[in-house]
């Protein structure tokens, strides 16, 4: 006969007290997994789509602490900071690699390349709006930004022609009717504009040459205009030169007789060491020669007039 004791009975309330212990320890494990799958924290610069059972509600959380519920409730996060989007044709300046610039046709049917920066962000108000549409922005940017932008170029270059459009002032008007027509457009889709860049216009290669050529042609322009200009105020320096130097020599030539240029001869006889004196054929010095002949001129005259005087006196006698 065996003499151990009977196990012990589970009665009701035994199986009552297991339950709520287990229940309580469930939730205790529970609470800090349901916590954390509730927790909702939002970055600074980014917003959250609330969605319930997939769909959008309506509500946007901002930047903070918020809490949902983790069974029927997510959200998308978007963010609000300033973006840009480039289309250029440089390689891997843009969203996309290689030449990516817009290529449009002028007034006059040339055809020419923009670089184009379009600046932009997400309406934190109409978050909702632009999540519903797109989704991602990059999504918006394939569907909405780069078709409008390269369609709104292409209108307004049709209009302007080449001569004008690689200027400050033709730039300056695609600028402005590409912010005029994207702005309207992006407001209905929950985005904000902020700017548009024209970052380069890039002409036709025969053009860009002819361009090239007209400003080396012009610039040759105004440096022969300038030598010509210079060689004027050359040629009348000398002109009046001339002119001082021509009635100078008269001066002089007027002031200089034969007693003058002796005189001056005999003075410089005395400053030098070695004098040198022309002479003529009969080895008398000409100078010397030159001022007889004058003295001898002077008294011939004298004579014959003194001679003529005197055959009038006598012939006046004899009369």
């Amino acid at each position: 006969m065996s003499t151990d004791p009977d196990p012990p009975r589970i009665g009701p309330d035994n199986l009552r007290r297991t339950a709520v212990v287990g229940l309580l320890a469930l939730l205790l494990l529970a609470a800090p997994v349901a916590g954390l799958l509730a927790w909702e924290p939002v970055d600074e610069g980014n917003v959250k789509v609330v969605k319930k059972w997939g769909a959008t509600t309506g509500t946007v959380f901002e930047p903070g602490a918020h809490f949902v519920n983790p069974v029927s409730q997510s959200t998308s996060s978007l963010s609000v900071r300033p973006q840009s989007y480039t289309m250029s044709a440089q390689q891997n300046e843009g969203q996309q690699s290689g030449d990516d610039a817009i290529r449009v046709l002028t007034e006059d049917g040339l055809r020419t390349d923009i670089d184009v920066t379009v600046r932009y962000r997400v309406d934190a108000g109409k978050a909702v709006n632009f999540y519903r549409k797109y989704r991602t922005l990059d999504t918006a940017e394939e569907r909405l930004i780069r078709p409008s932008i390269r369609s709104v170029l292409r209108t307004e270059a049709g209009r302007l022609p080449v001569t004008e459009i690689y200027t400050g002032e033709g730039q300056t008007k695609l600028k402005l009717a590409a912010e005029q027509e994207l702005a309207d457009e992006f407001s209905n889709d929950g985005l904000i504009l902020e700017a548009v860049q024209i970052r380069n216009v890039e002409l036709p290669a025969e053009y860009a040459k002819a361009v090239e050529q007209k400003e080396i042609t012009e610039q040759r322009r105004q440096q022969k205009q300038s030598e010509l200009e210079v060689e004027k105020l050359e040629a009348d320096r000398k002109e009046i030169e001339a002119q001082g130097e021509a009635e100078a020599n008269r001066i002089v030539s007027e002031s200089l007789t034969d007693e003058v240029l002796a005189q001056q001869y005999i003075q410089r006889l005395d400053e030098t060491d070695t004098v040198y004196i022309p002479v003529g054929g009969d080895g008398y010095p000409q100078f010397v020669r030159n001022l007889e002949s004058d003295s001898e001129a002077g008294s011939s005259g004298s004579t014959t007039t003194g001679q003529s005087s005197g055959n009038s006196s006598t012939d006046s006698t004899q009369s």
